[in-house]
């Protein structure tokens, strides 16, 4: 069973992200977006892509990132708006991390 962890909030101001990494499992997939894009900067996301096997995927609203001025590392996929709608349809469950 798969869930889509859309991650709204900074670790800089919440520990949303880190009970977020707390629940995660091998098969889950992470969007940052709105203020959920600082924590490609925070040291939780070090550790998070250390996890990632190849099954863990990582991603990132570029618009929302490029609106903070964060830049996004190779490790994360850029996406859309759009392929979030997508990405809801190809999990199990939703939760939303605000």
């Amino acid at each position: 069973m798969s869930t889509l962890h859309l991650v709204r909030q900074s670790a800089f101001a919440t520990n949303d992200f880190a009970q977020c990494l707390s629940v995660l499992d091998h098969q889950d997939s992470i969007v940052l977006m709105d203020d959920g894009c600082y924590n490609l900067k925070h040291s939780l996301m070090d550790s998070l892509i250390k996890r990632v096997d190849g099954t863990l995927s990582i991603n990132v609203i570029t618009r929302h990132a490029q609106a903070r001025a964060i830049e996004i590392s190779a490790a994360v996929q850029h996406i859309e708006m759009s392929d979030v709608v997508e990405l809801t349809f190809n999990h199990t469950k939703v939760i939303t991390w605000q």
